[in-house]
Formats: C-alpha cells, structure tokens, sequence
C-alpha cells in the first residue's frame, strides 16, 4: 500500500491517457459520455475541467488541513503500538516516531481521498466506461491511507466527501457554461 502514498509515474501516464482520448477524435466519439456527444466538446475544456475539479479539491483540503484539527495516528504512539509504514523514526528515542514532519498536525482531511474521488467523479462524467475501474482504484488509495497509518477513517470518508461536492461543482459549472459554447 505505501505504493499509492506519493504520486508516480502512474499518475503521469494516466493524465497522458486522458488527454490522448480528450484530444483525439475517434478515441473521444468512443468514449465519451452519450448525453455530451452532441455538443462537441473540445479536448480542451474536457482537461479545464478536470484540473479545475483537481485544483479545487486540492486546495479547499489545503485550507482546511492549516486548521490543523487533528493529528495523525502515528503521533504520540510508539512503534509497538502503530506500525506506520511511510513515518520516520525519531532520532532521540528509535521507539517514537518522529514529529518533526510538517505533516504531523494535518490528518483532517485526507487530501489523496479528496482527490482521487474528485478525478474519478470528473472523469467519469466524460468518459463513463471508466468509472468501475477508477472508483476501485479511488477506493484502494482512500484505504490505504488508512492501512498505511497516515488517516483515520473519517478523516478519508470526509476527503471522499469533499472530493464528490467538489466534481460537483465543476459539473454544474460546466452545465452553465462550457456546454452551450
């Protein structure tokens, strides 16, 4: 699981795909979403909307985490006590981990649940033959935060909703917009 804990270079071909199939044609007319085909949408507003969704979510979880509501589980707990695969151990005492990271103080949301359900959500609106495979994929990375012991649960089931009200947002501004363009 602490494979899924920093974007790779997954993450980067899987954006490569997604601009393939928006800016190509016949990849489009394949796979885009049924309702949108007849208004023709450009490649381009396809991608605006699917960074919009990304930078949204991303920083509204940003904002929210400077609030500092909660620490994460590994904070305060020994290595006997929580097996935290991505923390280091402190250099004092090599039983604690060390709360030096920037991160300590900033569990509330989960910022990779977030956005993980805001580009399968957004993406799935376009191109919907994606959605099984990029909701199971969404769900893997928001347990594995858990798994990994950088979240608690409701800070992923939080992530997830803010992720689902942000991909809304940029659907209903691409309703009142983009589409009659």
């Amino acid at each position: 699981m602490p494979f899924f804990h920093k974007p790779n270079f997954i993450s980067i071909i899987f954006f490569l795909i997604i601009c393939i199939i928006a800016f190509n044609k016949n990849l489009k007319k394949k796979f885009i979403n049924d309702k949108l085909r007849r208004y023709n949408i450009s490649g381009m507003k396809i991608l605006l909307c699917i960074i919009l969704s990304i930078v949204l979510t991303d920083q509204l979880g940003s904002a929210i985490k400077k609030l500092e509501l909660r620490e994460r589980p590994w904070v305060n707990k020994n290595v006997d006590e929580m097996n935290c695969l991505t923390c280091k151990l402190d250099k004092d005492n090599s039983k604690l981990y060390s709360k030096n990271s920037r991160s300590a103080k900033k569990s509330f949301p989960s910022n990779h649940a977030a956005n993980t359900f805001s580009l399968t959500l957004i993406v799935s609106f376009f191109f919907p033959k994606f959605k099984k495979i990029l909701l199971s994929l969404a769900l893997i990375i928001s347990f594995s935060r858990i798994y990994i012991g950088v979240h608690y649960p409701f800070d992923i089931a939080f992530g997830i909703s803010l992720g689902i009200l942000c991909s809304y947002m940029v659907k209903i501004i691409f309703n009142l917009y983009f589409k009659k363009t």
